[in-house]
């Protein structure tokens, strides 16, 4: 059974500022000893929120809060509005853009946790003036045993 640490009232949450938007950690790994983590996300009229990839560890649940976000599935092309949500098994192919003109935001759980590190590690990057390529995407998603698609 796992054990989690005292219940942990905190700030708003730990915000990072990354070149597809600002994405803020609302409850991390750290909180939960590994058992999820919550990361909300505003993304920018016509920004790539992530490229199709696929997550070997982890499950993905989404909650569009206000806008569009379009996800990319091996299904096809799903347009999601405030309230709709997106459950993506470890395995399954996805993506997801704000394909409007209108800011979007999100809420994503993470089970287990930890995929948030990658987003610290995109900020970090950014904030060192390193250029945010999809080569160096790939590299840092490598840590997190995800792999892109197709």
């Amino acid at each position: 059974m796992t054990t989690f640490p005292e219940i942990v009232l905190g700030p708003t949450g730990e915000v990072l500022d990354l070149p597809f938007g600002v994405f803020t950690v609302r409850i991390s790994g750290e909180q939960t000893a590994g058992a999820l983590s919550v990361v909300d996300s505003v993304l920018a009229p016509g920004a790539l929120g992530a490229a199709p990839h696929i997550h070997h560890a982890h499950e993905e649940y989404f909650l569009v809060t206000t806008g569009e976000v379009t996800f990319d599935t091996a299904d096809g092309e799903l347009a999601i509005g405030p309230g709709g949500s997106v459950s993506v098994p470890r395995g399954r192919p996805h993506g997801y853009r704000n394909a409007t003109t209108s800011p979007a935001t999100l809420t994503t759980i993470f089970t287990p946790a930890g995929y948030e590190t990658y987003f610290r590690e995109i900020a970090a990057e950014a904030a060192a003036g390193t250029p945010i390529t999809p080569e160096l995407l790939n590299e840092l998603r490598a840590k997190q045993h995800t792999t892109p698609w197709p």
